[in-house]
């Protein structure tokens, strides 16, 4: 379809690509802190003299999460800067692969924190759950 500068198509076309780049800026950063998370709970465990299995599900979610966050970040970023459908595809296949990830990460995150929430009130020893 051929339009004329001005027209609202070639406004919503541009309003769309700027709005794409905003969410792959905004999903970098939610990347970066996901990396300073991942390193804090990495940290936190490494000093902790007897992690629990509950310990070890939020440690290994955490990780998960990060993984699947950075496919995500990678898919999205591709799909702003794809050139053709094919490249566009992919790109939302490894996006939709780090959402999945992240999805499994966050209820193996849930299900140990649960875990080192009732070891809490059995033993009324507090713990950092992340």
């Amino acid at each position: 379809m051929v339009t004329k500068k001005g027209d609202k198509y070639t406004e919503n076309e541009e309003l769309k690509l700027k709005f794409e780049s905003v969410i792959a800026t905004g999903v970098w950063i939610k990347t970066i802190g996901q990396i300073i998370e991942t390193i804090g709970v990495s940290n936190l465990f490494l000093i902790n003299e007897d992690p629990s299995s509950g310990d070890k599900k939020v440690v290994s979610g955490v990780w998960i999460e990060t993984l699947g966050q950075f496919l995500q970040t990678i898919g999205v970023t591709k799909q702003v800067s794809a050139i053709n459908e094919q490249i566009t595809f992919k790109a939302q296949e490894l996006e939709i692969i780090g959402v999945s990830l992240k999805s499994f990460a966050l209820a193996l995150e849930a299900i140990g924190g649960i875990e080192v929430l009732e070891e809490e009130k059995q033993t009324d020893i507090l713990d950092f759950i992340p």
